[in-house]
C-alpha cells in the first residue's frame, strides 16, 4: 500500500498520466490524479478514444497497481492529443466540478455533492459484480442511500444503502452519467414497454425491411457466446446481409456494421433500453453532440450490390481499418485489407497483432465493423508511425 500511495503522490505532484489497475478485475482507469485522500484517490479520467470523460473515485483497497509508462499510455497520450487537436466532443469544462478537502473523507464529500446536485453516479461495491447507477438520496456519516435506476428495465425500482467501507469505485460526471441524469429527471414520463423480440427463424429480412421503412431504432444480438449486442438503424438489407448505422452507449454515432443474416440470434424493435438510447440520441441532437467531427454518419449503401465485397474493396482502396468476425471463430480481426481478389483478400492486422497478415475468404465473413472512432484512431496511429 505504501508503494501505491507513493506512486499516486508522484503522479499528483508531477501531473503524470497514469493507469490505475484494480484488484480481481481487468478493469482499469486512465487519467490524472485530482485529489489524494487518506483512503481513496480521485482521477480525472479519459475514455478509450482519448476524450476527457468524467471522474472516478477509487478506494486504495481496490488498487492493484499504478502504471506510469508503457505502450498503452503512449497510445493514450497520442489519442488525447488527437482528440484535442481534432476537437472531439467532450463535456470537460462544461460541468461544475466537485470540490474536495483532501483531509476529510472523499467518499462522504462526493456523496454530499452528488445528493445536492441530483446527478447520477455509478458505484462498485465489494463482493458484488453489479454496477449500481442511481441518485444519492441521503447521506450519513458512514453510508448513503441510493435510488437505483436501471436503463435496461424501467420496472426495476430499488432503494439501496451503501456502506462507505464496501465502496471500491464511484464514477461521477462524464457523458454517460450526464445523459442518465437528464433521463431520470423525466422519470415521471418514462413508461415501461415490453420487449418486442424476433428470433431468427429465417424471416429477419422482413423485420429489417420494416425497420428501414420506419427508420426505427433496433437492437441486434449476434449468435455466439459473447454478451454483445448492437443498437442502430438499418441502412441497407437484402436476403444475405444487413448494414446498420450504430449508436453507442451515449446515443452518439458509432460507425457501421455489416452482419450476415444467418449470424444473427435475434432482433428487438421495442424495449426500455431502446427508449433510453432514443432519449440520449435526442439530447445529443439538441446539444450538437451527435457525432465526433472526424466521422461520416451520412453514408449510403446499395442493397443490390455485393455489400461484403463492396465494403472490403473500398476499405482496401482508402486504407481503412475494419474489424472482421469470421465463421467458426469467436476471434475478431482488426486491420486493413489489401490484395483483394474475387474470392478473398489479405487483412494486415493492427494493434497487438501488428505485422501479421490473415487471408480471408468472403464466404467466411460474419461481421464487418467500420467507420467508427476506434478505426479512425488506428488509422491515425498508422499514419503517425509512417512519418
Amino acid at each position: 500500500m505504501d508503494a501505491i500511495l507513493m506512486s499516486l503522490m508522484t503522479a499528483l505532484n508531477e501531473h503524470l498520466l497514469i493507469n490505475v489497475y484494480q484488484r480481481d478485475t481487468d478493469d482499469f482507469y486512465t487519467g490524472y490524479v485530482q485529489v489524494l485522500g487518506h483512503d481513496a484517490v480521485v482521477l480525472g479520467t479519459y475514455n478509450d478514444s482519448g476524450i476527457a470523460d468524467g471522474c472516478a473515485l477509487i478506494a486504495f483497497s481496490a488498487i492493484d497497481q499504478v502504471e506510469f509508462a508503457g505502450d498503452d499510455l503512449d497510445n493514450m497520450n497520442f489519442r488525447i492529443d488527437l482528440a484535442q487537436s481534432e476537437h472531439f466532443l467532450t463535456l470537460q469544462g462544461k460541468e461544475t466540478p466537485y470540490k474536495f478537502d483532501a483531509t476529510k473523507s472523499l467518499i462522504w464529500q462526493l456523496a454530499q455533492q452528488a445528493k445536492a446536485s441530483g446527478q447520477m453516479i455509478m458505484v462498485v461495491v465489494a463482493d458484488d459484480d453489479a454496477y449500481l447507477e442511481g441518485r444519492v438520496t441521503a447521506v450519513a456519516d458512514d453510508r448513503f442511500s441510493m435510488a437505483i435506476f436501471n436503463k435496461f428495465n424501467y420496472t426495476d425500482v430499488r432503494a439501496l444503502q451503501v456502506d462507505f467501507s464496501d465502496i471500491l469505485v464511484m464514477e461521477f460526471h462524464g457523458l454517460d452519467l450526464k445523459l442518465e441524469t437528464e433521463l431520470v429527471r423525466k422519470r415521471d414520463q418514462l413508461h415501461h414497454v415490453p420487449t418486442k423480440l424476433y428470433q431468427n427463424d429465417g424471416q429477419l429480412e422482413g423485420v429489417f425491411q420494416n425497420a428501414l421503412a420506419e427508420n426505427r431504432l433496433i437492437s441486434v444480438v449476434p449468435k455466439g457466446p459473447e454478451d454483445q449486442f448492437f443498437v442502430g438503424r438499418v441502412k441497407a438489407v437484402n436476403e444475405h446481409v444487413v448494414v446498420l448505422s450504430l449508436k453507442d452507449m451515449a446515443g452518439q454515432f458509432g460507425g457501421y456494421i455489416l452482419m450476415t443474416l444467418p449470424s444473427i440470434q435475434n432482433v428487438a424493435t421495442a424495449s426500455d433500453y431502446l427508449q433510453t438510447i432514443s432519449f440520449y440520441e435526442q439530447w445529443d441532437q439538441t446539444h450538437h453532440f451527435s457525432q465526433q467531427p472526424v466521422l461520416n454518419a451520412d453514408r449510403e449503401f446499395d442493397p443490390n450490390d455485393n455489400l461484403v465485397k463492396a465494403i472490403i474493396s473500398e476499405a482496401a482502396g482508402f486504407e481503412r481499418v475494419v474489424r472482421i468476425k469470421v465463421a467458426d471463430s469467436d476471434e475478431h480481426f482488426l486491420g486493413y485489407p489489401e490484395h483483394v481478389d474475387e474470392t478473398d483478400f489479405d487483412l494486415n492486422l493492427v494493434g497487438p497483432d501488428s505485422g501479421e497478415t490473415v487471408r480471408i475468404r468472403y464466404g467466411q465473413i460474419r461481421e464487418i465493423a467500420f467507420g467508427h472512432i476506434f478505426a479512425y484512431l488506428q488509422e491515425a496511429q498508422l499514419k503517425n508511425a509512417d512519418r
